[in-house]
């Protein structure tokens, strides 16, 4: 069970639990038994305000996340919007949705969006936020919150709240004022590959296996502390990217929410084998934090607060998934023992493939401009450093981990669509956003 396990379980609001219409206790809790042939998480609907691929049905309309969130925030704050053309009939659709905040709007309630069930505690952005976004930057970040105890409705009432405003921030600080490395001359002489790999051994210091220790329990603070962390960490190396740092930052934030999650897991396995090598394939052991690994058959982790469920039910429930991502994953790594480019170049793949697959528009046309230099990249890399002409076999071997890598995060979001279903989870996240996809 690692970081990721948790932030998989935040804030399921939306909707009414299975419990709450009267279905029964799951009897399923041992995810062996589900047939993963669920429906995913992503809609085969359209949004009917943007037409961007919907996630469910939001104050009344079928409506995406981003539209939903724009709605909400809109009424809580009591925005008041111009119309960028003055007319009031600009066009609302995937590619200009983000232009008129006004036409936007109108849409929402046209197509009968109610603020009856707006929750007033959601979405508050700080004053400090408030003045860096004008009405007309362009931007729809939906990702901060500043909850109080005085708002309309208290969110310390029922489940406990986990506050990541601070984090999200400074992800938010990151993106509107990185500055690339102009004072390193090796930097500035590299390619995009080798930027990006730059990145991401920056944040890897040179440990050594007697510099960690194996912790047998994790406390539900000490996971919070560890998204932080790791969320920082994966937009800084996303800023590498031209093609990243070129988008939105409504389009950035977008991307970041839908591949954090999965980006740390897969950098924490490889470092965790760079470590300890086989032995942590052996005892799967993943490391957390720069000092600190958990054995993840054996780690205890303290979910009472959040769930009436035992831990070994919830064992259960997810031990498929650890075997998978030591088997399916860990273990072909192991035997390919990448270099740090070809690590590099696996976790751009990651990201850009899944923001591109579930993003379309701008953000596939970017993801395959930035996918098209890296390949170029690794060529010479592999035609000058290991002299091979002939990589394709390699190659077909690392994209394997990352198909495999993807599907056991695709099979994971659909048994939290079942968690979902069933309250499993009682937590509140500032920003759920950022944890349901």
């Amino acid at each position: 069970m690692d970081s990721a396990f948790l932030s998989s379980c935040a804030s399921f609001q939306d909707s009414p639990s299975a419990m709450e219409i009267g279905m029964s206790p799951p009897s399923f809790l041992d995810g062996r038994q589900l047939g993963i042939d669920l429906p995913s998480s992503s809609s085969n609907y359209e949004c009917r305000v943007c037409a961007h691929s919907a996630h469910g049905v939001h104050f009344g309309v079928l409506s995406c996340r981003a539209c939903a969130a724009f709605f909400r925030r809109s009424v809580v704050m009591e925005k008041k919007y111009t119309c960028r053309k003055a007319n009031q009939g600009c066009r609302i659709d995937k590619t200009e949705r983000y232009l008129c905040r006004l036409c936007r709007y109108k849409k929402c309630l046209q197509l009968g969006m109610t603020a009856d069930n707006v929750q007033w505690n959601r979405d508050m952005i700080s004053s400090t936020d408030r003045k860096r976004q004008s009405d007309d930057d362009g931007t729809d970040i939906d990702a901060y919150s500043d909850w109080s105890p005085g708002s309309k409705k208290s969110c310390l009432d029922g489940p406990p709240l986990y506050d990541l405003s601070k984090t999200l921030n400074k992800i938010h600080k990151t993106f509107m004022e990185f500055k690339i490395p102009e004072d390193d001359p090796v930097y500035q002489t590299m390619n995009t590959l080798g930027k990006m790999d730059w990145a991401l051994r920056r944040h890897r210091k040179h440990h050594k296996i007697q510099d960690f220790r194996i912790s047998n329990t994790v406390r539900l603070d000490q996971l919070v502390d560890m998204w932080g962390s790791e969320m920082t960490k994966v937009a800084e190396f996303m800023m590498h990217s031209e093609e990243f740092r070129h988008l939105s930052s409504e389009e950035k934030f977008s991307i970041f929410k839908l591949v954090w999650q999965i980006s740390q897991r897969f950098e924490k396995l490889t470092m965790s084998l760079e470590i300890f090598g086989k032995r942590a394939l052996e005892e799967k052991i993943l490391i957390t934090s720069n000092t600190t690994a958990i054995q993840m058959e054996h780690v205890n982790v303290d979910l009472s607060k959040i769930t009436d469920y035992t831990s070994i039910e919830l064992r259960n429930m997810f031990h498929p998934f650890c075997s998978r991502l030591y088997d399916d994953v860990a273990r072909p790594l192991l035997d390919l023992d990448p270099s740090s480019i070809e690590i590099s170049y696996m976790l751009c793949q990651i990201i850009w493939h899944i923001a591109g697959k579930t993003m379309q528009g701008d953000i596939l046309a970017a993801g395959e401009k930035f996918i098209a230099k890296i390949a170029d990249d690794l060529h010479q890399y592999y035609m000058k450093e290991y002299k091979m002409a002939n990589y394709a076999g390699r190659l077909i071997k690392l994209m394997t981990v990352v198909n495999s890598l993807q599907r056991i995060h695709l099979d994971r979001l659909k048994i939290m669509e079942l968690a979902k279903i069933f309250d499993i989870f009682k937590v509140k996240i500032t920003d759920p956003c950022f944890f349901q996809d």
